[in-house]
């Protein structure tokens, strides 16, 4: 843009040397009324796009263009319409005038809106010392020579308004100049300006000798001054006009003032008996000893304040220190305490109890590490919410510590686990005491908030030297002994033996091994037959899982599936016995022609994975399986888990096509409404129910009543566990549809499975 305005200048200047007459006057207009035109369309689109206070600055810009672009209209007129220069003074002058008001407008609306963020005083010396050598050499220049005019008043004041306006205009921009940071706004602002200065300095000079002539050399410096400011708003944004100080003052503008006051020193040699030029130098000299008087000034209260700024640091860094001398005696209380009970946490017990164990070392005593927790502590959390759960736990630290005898070291474990150190320990019995009383706190109910609550304790305890010579050992034989009082029942104690690290070892080393199991398909299926109870006709089987170690031999699923559930390995484990069942039954029933149904039971962690389904109906494609041919066996407890999650997975398996059946049907959550809304096929029996059946009439009872809901809701339905003859003939008299069990069948290997039943179906047909 900047190069489009010189451009526009240079063509304006070749216009007016090239043109003569009418034609001058036009192309002048053309050029002189675009160029204003032009600096009014910058200015007002930096009106719109600023969006602060800033947009009013700009406001008065532009307005101040406008006058001046119908001060121009009037003085074109008059030469379009008359062919002769207009009145002097005229209406042109008035709104010439008013453009530089306006500018000086916009000026004093930014120095007072910024008037706070700046050094006024140090900025308004600087500009005043500048102004004294303008007006000084304006004295010898400009003013003198009008004392010897004899116009009117009016004309001469008209004159003179001109480069006074501009010199006001100037003094604001070299005010901001010093006063803030060298913007480029304010650059082009000043060199507009100060082309004014030269351009009405001239214009006054030729009016006095009346030589102006218009469309002269000095008609495009106006347009050229006009498009200058109209620069400044071109790529004006927010935040341009705010002062900012920087931190270090730039050279330019600290020799900036002495630099135009060794010039005014030149002055004298010009006028040297001129008292206003000798009144300008004193005044300007005066100005410099009080800026550098003030400098000084705010130089010793600089100092000053830098002498309480010191003492304040200084008693802010004592302050400080003392501050994080405590801070660190909290951190250090912190790191060794809990931050909800105040009692020592496990890191102070783990240190602690090393200490103890070399004292009861030296002086050949014994000591106890009791682990308690909170029994179904999970369930008060959930139920009555996190803020009781915690303030439970305070409540029975605080118990835990008034038990404990003033030698005894109570601590935190985390969550609702706690940890006592007994010492000394001189006798048993003694020690029996005291877990009692622990224990017997579920006697009475605590109190928390509005609520009057019974909570019960597991206690787990290890003594040392017996059972275990270590911090980590003693730690770890009572929290096993802790979990045994849980398995026991919760409410009470359990000292550690070797029975406890025997079994935590079993279950270690079996899921260990199960990762091998899976790796190495170390496992096997056993099928049982199922048997249509009216007919006695085999209709399918049950695959069941089995797990022969090459040094542990057969282990029971009773033991490995139980962990295999806790570890997550009993999704691998299952994915695999479908795979291998739908296999297998693929393979019997195109070997007999026939169409017998594997079940395969579903562990809960299986169902409930996300792409349950989905595995399935691989399954199915991958072994070509009929989908009606498979029946996957849910417990209750899964059924129930989330209602409206079972029934879209269980209808998703029924889209698919294949049977779900209930099984262990009475030993769990049964619910008639379940029955109803799920879409399943076969309710089994479970197995207490039909060991009771030759005995107990109540059990007769039961079953006769399950297999008339299971008919009047169109479902069939299967005994398992059926071991007598007797047992069979009661079901088959309460007309049970299907039976699984010894009296007719075992569980065995698949070649076994095949040769006893499967050839043996083949020779019946």
């Amino acid at each position: 843009m900047q190069v489009i305005v010189f451009l526009y200048i240079i063509a304006y200047y070749m216009a007016l040397f090239i043109m003569s007459g009418q034609t001058e006057v036009i192309v002048g207009s053309f050029f002189s009324l675009g160029g204003i035109f032009l600096s009014i369309l910058l200015l007002w689109r930096a009106s719109i796009r600023i969006k602060t206070n800033e947009r009013v600055f700009w406001k008065w810009m532009t307005a101040g263009a406008i006058f001046y672009f119908i001060a121009e209209m009037i003085y074109r007129i008059y030469e379009w319409a008359l062919q002769t220069e207009p009145p002097f003074p005229g209406w042109a002058d008035v709104f010439y005038i008013l453009y530089s008001l306006a500018c000086i407008a916009a000026l004093v609306y930014i120095v007072m809106q910024q008037q706070k963020t700046v050094v006024i005083w140090q900025s308004l010396w600087d500009a005043l010392i500048v102004t004294c050598v303008i007006m000084a050499y304006s004295w010898i220049y400009i003013v003198q020579p009008i004392t010897y005019l004899e116009e009117e008043v009016l004309y001469i004041s008209i004159l003179v308004t001109y480069p006074l306006l501009d010199l006001v205009m100037l003094f604001l921009l070299l005010f901001l100049f010093f006063a803030t940071n060298v913007r480029r706004i304010w650059l082009w602002n000043i060199v507009g300006v100060g082309c004014f200065v030269f351009t009405d300095t001239i214009y006054f000079v030729q009016m006095m000798q009346f030589h102006y002539e218009s469309n002269s050399w000095l008609d495009p410096l106006w347009i050229l001054s006009v498009l200058m400011i109209g620069l400044s708003g071109y790529r004006a944004k927010d935040g341009d006009l705010l002062f900012q100080k920087r931190e270090h003052l730039s050279v330019i503008k600290v020799i900036f003032p002495y630099v135009c006051f060794l010039i005014l020193m030149c002055v004298p040699f010009i006028s040297p008996d001129d008292r206003i030029v000798i009144a300008c130098l004193v005044f300007a000299a005066g100005l410099i000893f009080i800026r550098q008087f003030m400098t000084l000034q705010e130089n010793r209260q600089l100092l000053q304040r830098l002498q309480i700024l010191n003492d304040d640091l200084e008693q802010k860094v004592a302050t400080r220190t003392r501050e994080l001398t405590y801070v660190n005696e909290q951190l250090a209380y912190a790191a060794n305490h809990d931050f909800l009970t105040g009692l020592f946490n496990r890191r102070a017990f783990v240190t602690k109890l090393e200490r103890e164990i070399i004292r009861a070392k030296n002086e050949q005593r014994c000591l106890a590490v009791i682990f308690i927790d909170i029994d179904r502590f999970k369930h008060i959390n959930d139920y009555f919410g996190h803020h009781i759960g915690d303030e439970l736990i305070v409540h029975i630290g605080k118990v835990l510590k008034e038990k404990a005898r003033p030698t005894d070291i109570v601590a935190r474990q985390g969550g609702d686990e706690f940890t006592i150190i007994f010492t000394p320990l001189h006798h048993i019995d003694e020690l029996r005491r005291f877990v009692n009383d622990i224990v017997s706190i579920s006697q009475q109910p605590i109190a928390v908030q509005h609520l009057d609550m019974r909570v019960s304790l597991s206690v787990g305890v290890a003594v040392y030297p017996y059972d275990g010579e270590t911090g980590d050992t003693l730690m770890k034989h009572a929290d096993m002994a802790m979990y045994r009082a849980k398995e026991q029942g919760k409410n009470q104690y359990q000292f550690f033996n070797g029975e406890m690290d025997r079994v935590i070892l079993q279950k270690t080393t079996i899921e260990t091994a199960l990762h091998e199991a899976i790796e190495k398909k170390q496992f096997t299926l056993f099928y049982q037959p199922q048997f249509d109870v009216q007919t006695g006709e085999l209709i399918g089987m049950e695959a069941l899982i089995r797990w022969i170690h090459p040094k542990l031999g057969m282990i029971s699923p009773s033991v490995f599936i139980p962990i295999a559930e806790e570890t997550g390995q009993i999704i691998a484990i299952g994915e695999w016995v479908m795979e291998e069942a739908c296999r297998q039954v693929k393979a019997w029933n195109e070997q007999i022609g026939r169409s017998f149904r594997m079940s395969v039971n579903i562990s809960p962690k299986q169902f409930l994975k996300e792409n349950f389904v989905e595995h399935i109906h691989s399954v199915l494609q991958q072994t070509n399986l009929s989908p009606n041919k498979l029946d996957l066996e849910i417990t209750e407890g899964v059924a129930v888990f989330n209602e409206q999650y079972t029934i879209q997975k269980l209808q998703q398996l029924k889209q698919l096509g294949v049977c779900i059946s209930i099984d262990d049907f009475g030993t769990g959550y049964s619910s008639l409404s379940y029955l109803r809304k799920f879409p399943i096929d076969r309710l089994k029996i479970a197995k207490p129910f039909i060991d009771g059946i030759t005995e107990e009439k109540e059990d007769v009872a039961v079953v006769k009543a399950i297999i008339v809901l299971a008919k009047n809701l169109k479902l069939r339905v299967i005994a398992e566990g059926v071991e007598t003859l007797q047992q069979l003939h009661i079901l088959r008299s309460l007309q049970c549809d299907e039976i699984q069990g010894y009296v007719l069948g075992k569980p065995v290997s698949a070649h076994l499975f095949s040769k006893t039943y499967i050839e043996n179906q083949l020779l019946t047909d």
